[in-house]
């Protein structure tokens, strides 16, 4: 229990750093999902405001948030049904109290904005751009994906030596994570790249789309081993159990950590150049892209690190209810076996 205690701290602590890091998590051009024409909208005192007030009241929120939930599970007397509940309800809670944050936040931006005027070089004209000068884009292999294969293997082949329920339930949620991180590793390849605008006004995005895909397979990678790991020792001593907590923690920080720093480091130094296409109409809220007319079904996401849907594209609304019918079925399955 102890073990699984420091693995809930740990997870929720991780959880509330990424929210409260979201406004660093796009282009220095980008403030709250709205696009400016220069990296200076970032110094100005409105901006730094607005970032102040955003982190104040995410960290407040989780705050409270941690204070009711070690409440209500101390009168339960701290048991595991009870923790994986109230830890699911808190993670919900939290996410929708940081998302209207930030549709807050997007509107004070969308107004910052329209209060600047002609201070900012947007256009609202297509850019046109000659694609024979572009210099082609080098992506990660496609064969690189195969990574993930053979530790998904070896799983079903110690899931079968095991008659647990709780043995299967992970080999369905490790299936549902490979399919899940091949899936996005396959559309994030063939995500467009940003010739739909100034290919200057988002540099280095060759090098942030290589990143995603090395991240994927990575994380997908290590989280294949350690269930993996699980499997080979499922009776564990209890010392054995906090080894591996401490190899599991380190390895997560390490993993959760290591994209925001490299796109921290290196792409957000970088200054958007020449025209900015103004597209802020087709960003709702500042996270959901809308556009009919963008033959896309990925582009970079405004806020946040990798690409999103558009969904304006059927296949958009496919793929998203595709993959929560699949989580949802994965719930249901375990509740039946458990």
């Amino acid at each position: 229990m102890q073990a699984e205690m420091v693995i809930l701290v740990v997870t929720w602590l991780i959880l509330v750093a990424i929210q409260a890091v979201t406004p660093w998590l796009s282009r220095r051009n980008v403030l709250f999902g709205v696009v400016y024409a220069r990296n200076s909208i970032w110094t100005t005192p409105a901006a730094k405001k607005l970032r102040r007030c955003y982190l104040a009241f995410s960290l407040t929120g989780a705050a409270i948030l941690s204070v009711i939930g070690i409440g209500i599970a101390a009168t339960m007397h701290f048991a595991a049904t009870a923790l994986a509940w109230i830890q699911i309800a808190a993670f919900l809670l939290s996410i929708c109290l940081n998302y209207a944050l930030i549709v807050a936040a997007h509107r004070k931006s969308l107004q910052l904005l329209k209060e600047m005027g002609n201070q900012q070089e947007l256009t609202q004209s297509k850019v046109t751009v000659d694609l024979n000068k572009l210099k082609p884009q080098t992506l990660v292999p496609a064969a690189y994906g195969l990574v993930l294969v053979p530790q998904f293997f070896l799983a079903l082949v110690l899931g079968f030596q095991q008659t647990s329920a709780d043995s299967w339930v992970m080999i369905l949620a490790l299936a549902v994570e490979t399919l899940t991180v091949l899936g996005a590793f396959y559309l994030s390849r063939r995500a467009r790249g940003a010739v739909r605008g100034n290919p200057d006004a988002e540099p280095r995005a060759g090098k942030v789309r290589n990143s995603v895909l090395y991240y994927l397979l990575f994380t997908g990678f290590l989280s294949q081993s350690l269930l993996v790991l699980q499997l080979m020792l499922p009776n564990m001593s209890a010392e054995g159990q906090w080894w591996f907590v401490i190899i599991t923690l380190t390895l997560t920080l390490l993993s959760v950590s290591f994209l925001p720093l490299v796109y921290i480091l290196g792409t957000r130094r970088l200054a958007a150049k020449g025209s900015v296409l103004n597209d802020n109409q087709h960003w709702v809220w500042g996270m959901f892209y809308y556009n009919p007319t963008d033959p896309a079904l990925f582009v970079e996401k405004r806020l946040g690190i990798g690409f999103t849907l558009n969904m304006a594209k059927t296949m958009s609304w496919v793929i998203l209810v595709g993959f929560l019918l699949i989580v949802a079925g994965i719930v249901i399955i375990s509740f039946i076996l458990d």
